[in-house]
């Protein structure tokens, strides 16, 4: 028999990435001031990836089955997220390359992180 899929698990997906990209743009924005690093859209894609990833692999670790479906989920959600927050704060029209761009990145690695998710072993 087959679990259902769980929205509540995608949605604790999503707050897990929020949560995640926002320690590491803190850690990054910590390191731009104390370092010459120099601030690049590649880091910032890297984090957007890296919290989608680690969200998504907990995301359906935690289900067990449906890695794919959880992982995508959560990239959407978090996409939408961040389009809905980036709207009410910044009056400018959004730059819809930016935004495919980093919608293929959270597609790809919540993907990822979701198949990797299920297939990690459960103890």
């Amino acid at each position: 028999m087959s679990k259902s899929f769980q929205i509540s698990l995608v949605l604790k997906g999503i707050l897990i990435a929020s949560i995640l990209a926002m320690v590491f743009s803190l850690v990054f924005g910590i390191l731009l001031s104390f370092t010459s690093l120099p601030e690049s859209n590649l880091i910032i894609n890297i984090i957007f990836g890296a919290s989608v990833f680690i969200s998504a692999f907990i995301t359906a670790y935690q289900a067990g089955t449906r890695g794919l479906y959880y992982g995508i989920s959560v990239g959407v959600g978090f996409i939408l997220l961040v389009l809905i927050i980036s709207s009410v704060f910044w009056s400018d029209t959004p730059v819809w390359l930016k935004i495919a761009e980093k919608a293929i990145v959270a597609l790809l690695t919540g993907g990822i992180g979701g198949i990797i998710g299920v297939l990690f072993p459960q103890s």
